[in-house]
């Protein structure tokens, strides 16, 4: 059915009819949600009305959209409103190259690059087992910025009617979008043109159909004529199974190279033509590899085509051994499995507690955050680039097509890129998400309210799944590659445990009906995979499990596939691996960061580790006489509060039970530790004498707020503590002479905790707020009593005052640790920042400091294991080559 402009074919607005075909007919729309136009491609009736082929229609086209590459035209999703199905593509502006040839052969140093981009696309996709089967001119489009994408990839298979009909030989080969005016005939006699010699005796196709088909379209371009030619379909295709190409119609400045390639591409015995289409890759880059025998001879075909694979050959051997060494070097044969460690350089420190490291779609890039700032590293580069603009970023993600990285920083989503130039704001959103992803089916990103999703092109994001109202927790969110199934990790509230992500579940729910269905138990940040695989973390390692897209369903037993994999830290259920649509693997070395150690340091940067054994440690609080360490911790159930004998004497001591307890500080006098606690139901106050005893209620918090305690008074009178509502912190104090709590002027933020702190003469409070558009937290100082002034030390947060007081720390931005130099008299003021030496593990902006001050001018602070043994985290990024034929033979599937 004919669809007119202003209609609505779901979400989507119809603005213009863009051609017919085969498929049926093509319309321009908008899509109303991600801010973009899309194409609409609306079923013949003979696929759409036929269940049969339909299914066979939905499953290939579920396999195609996994297909991320910045040469190919990405399938977004299928669409059925009204009885109406429909295919919703990328809109690829441009002309197709039927269009180009149509002006007459295109300059050599023009088609050099198009062939390039059209191989790199092939083989991006036989890579994944997906054969195109249709290729040809008018299937590919060149922008006018250069750019190719090659259309309808495997979508021939996908509409084949059952085998042996009449229908299946014509709608098998034919195109899927073409002018208007182009006559059915014209649409067959167009696609003969480019069938294998296998197609033309209706066998199956491989990618060394799509290989001839890429030699028709060389040939095509460089001398404006198709290679078979014929009156009709029948003389077309005896000419492609019995005749030649001209091969003088080549122009003379074609080099040997292009020529070699063109005559292996069309060789009639597929055995004897070029196998991968990874060779035509490396010609068109060394087009002058393969020379002519003698000046102005020709060589006939066998001995130019022997030069050519031996070259070739060269080339991939070369590419074999050096690969084992660096990876930039040429890759391995697509069957080898190689392992290496990408060194960073010195200095460079990664940032363990957000996702930190992400690979482009085709491979040929990595992205990490480290040092506060997003460094690129192309295979191709011997040093990794800073990215200017990407102070702060966190979560970066490439976008589908590698040309941009999507980041958070400064309490907003950018954008950047890969080439350089000024970050974009997508969208301000405040605190930084978990965890983050992009598709294109828009940026998802998930925080403690739920899922969102935003578009790159900017807007405000929408809710996608709302957890506002439940305990449960949700991370990891992607989209499946039918655009409307997320694939999720969800925590229980084990009551607040930082364990709660080892015992997760992965699920996919509907966004259209939001249900829920359970997929593995036990493991969490679930991805799938193009092999047909949902891979996830449990305990360190990735495992994979086969699974079905259509009936979305994992089958077999868990197999593990890289062990030794890093989880971000303990509150977040996302770890730190990633793959490109080309299966090479990157991640971070190292067991689940919920592991931690206590080390002290100095501002020397000298450091040692306390004889506490690693576990899951956070909120490290000294005590007045510096003897003694409070700090929250987990025995696998409950959040617990701990303390240890900082002369190692003895071993960590239990002091809470009951619930979940956290955030533990000293009284003044050193013989009581405050607390979160949620044992009577709601998360209040309380204190108990530190050598053990009975708690007892400090606050009450209303319904839906928590309390949680943060400093004392010089005197030991008043406490402060943050109160969390709605998303909201605000800085309360609590009087012990009279237990009542009052409002500290008007101090209020974001839902981070305010981290606030007396100075030792308790003259002055230091707190964090993190505010919408300032960054992710920024330092103040108030005098207290309040009197309506207070000061704004810097951009960052988690603040902490020397035991003199004459200065003040905190973390301008993850990796970073600093000081000023404070004066109270005659009037306040504070000295430019200067580095410390940093020694705790990078803090996180929802959790409290990291770290505490020692009598003697040392710190203590949370760290990862091994921080004690050298200045950073891990120094390395871990890469598998080819790592889907590993994880196919490890998980198979039946």
């Amino acid at each position: 059915m004919a669809l007119s402009a202003g209609t609505h074919l779901g979400p989507y607005e119809i603005l213009s009819a863009l051609g017919v075909g085969g498929m049926g007919e093509v319309y321009r729309a908008r899509d109303p949600k991600l801010n973009r136009d899309v194409a609409i491609k609306v079923l013949l009736p003979a696929v759409a009305n036929d269940p049969e082929r339909l299914a066979r229609f939905s499953r290939e086209a579920q396999v195609l959209a996994s297909l991320n590459h910045p040469n190919i035209a990405h399938i977004h999703g299928l669409e059925d409103s009204d009885g109406v199905r429909a295919l919703v593509m990328e809109l690829v502006e441009g002309l197709t190259l039927a269009d180009r040839i149509a002006q007459g052969a295109i300059p050599l140093d023009d088609v050099l690059p198009i062939a390039k981009q059209i191989a790199e696309a092939l083989e991006a996709a036989h890579e994944q087992g997906i054969i195109h089967r249709d290729l040809k001119p008018a299937n590919i489009k060149v922008r006018p910025d250069g750019a190719v994408k090659v259309l309808d990839f495997g979508l021939a298979k996908a509409l084949d009617p059952p085998a042996g009909t009449e229908a299946g030989a014509l709608l098998v080969n034919s195109p899927t979008i073409t002018s208007p005016a182009m006559t059915q005939q014209g649409v067959i006699l167009g696609t003969a043109a480019y069938m294998s010699p296998e197609q033309a005796k209706g066998r199956a196709a491989d990618k060394r159909s799509d290989v001839w088909a890429f030699g028709c379209v060389l040939y095509e371009m460089l001398t404006g004529r198709r290679a078979f030619e014929g009156e009709d379909v029948s003389d077309t295709m005896a000419t492609v199974l019995k005749g030649e190409p001209d091969w003088k119609a080549l122009p003379a400045n074609v080099p040997d190279g292009v020529r070699a390639l063109i005559q292996g591409c069309l060789r009639k015995d597929r055995k004897a033509r070029i196998a991968d289409i990874s060779t035509a890759r490396f010609l068109l880059r060394e087009p002058d590899a393969v020379t002519q025998a003698a000046p102005g001879s020709r060589p006939m075909l066998p001995p130019v085509w022997r030069r050519a694979m031996l070259v070739v050959a060269s080339v991939l051997i070369g590419a074999a051994i050096a690969a084992t060494v660096v990876w930039r070097l040429k890759p391995l044969p697509p069957t080898a499995v190689t392992r290496f460690a990408l060194t960073l350089p010195q200095g460079h420190q990664l940032n363990p507690n957000r996702t930190a490291v992400d690979v482009s779609p085709d491979g040929t890039r990595i992205v990490y955050a480290a040092d506060g700032r997003l460094y690129l590293r192309s295979m191709t580069e011997l040093e990794p680039r800073a990215l200017p603009g990407t102070e702060s970023a966190i979560h970066p993600v490439f976008s589908p097509d590698g040309q941009s990285i999507a980041f958070w920083a400064n309490s907003a989503l950018k954008r950047i890129a890969v080439t350089g130039g000024a970050a974009v704001t997508i969208s301000q959103i405040g605190a930084a998400p978990t965890s983050m992803s992009w598709s294109n089916n828009g940026i998802l990103f998930a925080r403690a309210g739920g899922i969102m999703r935003v578009s790159p092109n900017g807007g405000q994001p929408e809710v996608l799944v709302d957890m506002s109202k439940s305990d449960d927790s949700l991370d990891s969110p992607r989209f499946l590659p039918d655009g409307r199934t997320l694939l999720l990790t969800i925590a229980k509230r084990i009551a607040a445990t930082t364990d709660r992500w080892d015992s997760a579940q992965v699920v996919v729910q509907s966004i259209g009906t939001g249900v829920r269905k359970v997929l593995i138990e036990g493991g969490t940040d679930g991805r799938y995979v193009p092999t047909g695989h949902i891979v996830y973390v449990s305990a360190g390692t990735l495992f994979a499990r086969p699974f079905d897209l259509t009936s979305l369903t994992v089958t077999g037993e868990p197999a593990s596939v890289v062990e030794g994999v890093r989880r971000v830290y303990a509150a977040i259920g996302s770890a730190h691996f990633a793959f490109s649509n080309t299966g090479s693997l990157v991640y971070l070395p190292g067991a689940s960061s919920s592991q931690q150690e206590f080390v002290v340091f100095d501002r020397n940067g000298a450091v040692e580790a306390l004889k506490v054994p690693p576990g899951s440690y956070q909120f490290p609080r000294v005590s007045p006489d510096g003897k003694r360490l409070a700090f929250e911790s987990s025995d696998g159930k409950e959040a617990v509060v701990s303390i240890y004998e900082l002369s190692g004497d003895s071993s960590v001591r239990r002091l809470t039970f009951g619930g979940n307890n956290r955030f533990p500080i000293w009284s003044r006098d050193g013989r009581r530790v405050a607390f979160q606690s949620d044992r009577e139901g709601d998360p209040a106050v309380f204190w108990q004498p530190a050598d053990g005893g009975t708690a007892e209620r400090l606050t009450t918090p209303g319904r839906g707020v928590s309390h949680a305690p943060d400093s004392w008074s010089r005197d030991g009178e008043v406490l402060l503590f943050t109160e969390t509502k709605d998303a909201l912190s605000s800085l309360w104090t609590f009087s012990l002479r009279d237990r009542r709590a009052a409002p500290f002027s008007d101090v209020k933020g974001s839902s981070l905790p305010t981290d606030a702190m007396f100075s030792p003469d308790g003259r002055w409070v230091a707190y964090q707020l993190g505010e919408r558009g300032q960054g992710e937290a920024t330092t103040f100082v108030q005098p207290f009593p309040p009197t309506g002034s207070r000061y704004q030390i810097a951009r960052g947060g988690r603040p902490a005052w020397s035991r003199d007081g004459r200065e003040l720390f905190f973390v301008p931005a993850p990796g970073q640790f600093m000081a000023v130099r404070v004066r109270t008299e005659p009037s306040f003021a504070v000295t430019s920042p200067v580095a410390v030496p940093r020694r705790f593990g990078i803090a996180d902006p929802a959790s409290p400091r990291p770290f505490d001050t020692l009598p003697d001018g040392r710190m203590v602070g949370v760290a990862p294991p091994g921080m004690s043994q050298s200045d950073s985290g891990p120094a390395q990024i871990h890469v598998v080559l080819n790592w889907f034929e590993e994880l196919k033979a490890r998980a198979p599937r039946k």
